[in-house]
């Protein structure tokens, strides 16, 4: 069996293509149409074009089994290849193409993901092994990119942590373009599909109950498609049951959606215990949401101390969320910032159309204002995209 058809047989019926290339001139392109030919590969793609050309079709179309791009176009390769992930699939496994024998070059990209680096020109056996053994029983397997995941908390109840990540989730999709999952671990009072205009699912609690049948189809069955690159997976246990959260079970899933999503969001409802720790500690960004009050600043304090310090690729957020209008007695941020010992990241303006939103069904951050303003400059920074323009300055025009 051909190594195409190897792969073929394990994916099954999947929607996604077995091979997608673009590349910049004719000869490559008839080298690897006649790879097509001979493998016998029935849903290819196959065209002349840039890595940009390649970025444009992966946004609107599956990201496919193998990839193939050409950087011998490309003005800064590195970016070219950067801008790609953002639309590409974390399993996607990417063959780079180019004219240059530069070792450093060869580094940067396998350090960023890609499975190898072939200079041209390039022969049909030559690509033949190569994706052999990438794609073959004894792969040798590049750095794995995986998916980045979010866990958000409220540093107690009722701060609008939900909210701010049901938006956080629709910016990061519609906006940035990225492939995100939304994982309510709340599995009795889940109230994201709410917000999304959804229909409540049980997915998550299947799931939990079947933990050792879980894999890439069980959850394309139990997941619900909010649009082309949101997804949601919830739960619904009756009031009376003692849910199951056994933490192997969740940080399982949680690895099988890095595999397939940018952004795998925990929404991480606030019952503090070894399974609250468990949940923050999967995250590689725990966002910790609060209010200007008194009994925030305290539960902030402490959601921080058992999280821990920031390490090597892990983040502590804080976001400062004015649910309500001024009034007496709430806490400045200074004082705010006093308290815990370390600067706010984000502060989120008050604004009635949020209330609404929340059980509208649509996303507030479908609307411009200023929380969908401050909400963007909190996804960019989640995607690597910082804003220049200080949130002190910012805060000028709002508060």
């Amino acid at each position: 069996m051909s190594i195409f058809a190897r792969a073929s047989a394990e994916t099954g019926a999947s929607r996604n293509p077995e091979l997608v290339a673009f590349v910049t001139e004719p000869d490559t392109e008839r080298t690897i149409r006649d790879l097509v030919d001979e493998e016998v590969m029935t849903f290819t793609v196959v065209r002349r074009g840039t890595v940009q050309d390649a970025i444009g079709h992966l946004r609107t179309s599956p990201s496919p089994k193998l990839l193939i791009v050409d950087i011998s176009a490309s003005a800064m390769p590195m970016s070219d290849i950067e801008a790609l992930a953002d639309v590409c699939e974390p399993s996607v496994t990417v063959i780079v193409l180019g004219e240059s024998n530069d070792i450093g070059l060869f580094r940067d990209l396998m350090n960023a993901g890609v499975a190898d680096y072939v200079a041209k020109p390039i022969t049909t056996e030559l690509l033949r092994r190569t994706i052999a053994m990438r794609s073959g029983p004894a792969a040798v397997k590049p750095r794995s990119r995986t998916g980045k995941v979010i866990a958000v908390t409220g540093a107690r109840g009722g701060v609008g942590a939900s909210t701010l990540l049901v938006n956080l989730a629709w910016l990061l999709s519609h906006r940035s373009g990225r492939k995100v999952a939304l994982v309510d671990l709340d599995l009795q009072a889940s109230s994201l599909s709410l917000m999304l205009g959804a229909e409540p699912g049980g997915g998550l609690s299947e799931a939990l109950q079947n933990i050792d049948r879980v894999d890439d189809l069980f959850l394309d069955r139990i997941m619900q498609q909010c649009s082309d690159r949101l997804f949601l997976l919830t739960g619904h246990e009756e009031l009376e049951d003692e849910p199951s959260l056994a933490p192997s079970a969740i940080q399982r899933i949680a690895t099988l959606l890095t595999q397939r999503f940018h952004y795998v969001m925990l929404d991480v409802p606030r019952r503090y215990g070894p399974l609250y720790q468990h949940f923050l500690s999967l995250a590689h960004v725990r966002i910790i949401i609060a209010d200007p009050t008194l009994p925030s600043v305290r539960e902030t304090v402490r959601v921080l101390r058992m999280t821990g310090r920031d390490d090597i690729g892990k983040r502590a957020l804080v976001i400062l969320n004015h649910r309500c209008p001024p009034a007496k007695g709430i806490v400045s941020r200074d004082e705010f910032e006093k308290a815990i010992g370390r600067r706010i990241d984000y502060e989120i303006p008050f604004d009635r159309k949020a209330l609404a939103a929340e059980n509208g069904g649509i996303p507030l951050a479908t609307e411009h204002g200023a929380i969908t303003d401050m909400l963007l400059d909190v996804s960019n920074d989640l995607s690597g995209k910082r804003s220049m323009i200080p949130n002190s300055f910012k805060r000028m025009f709002w508060s």
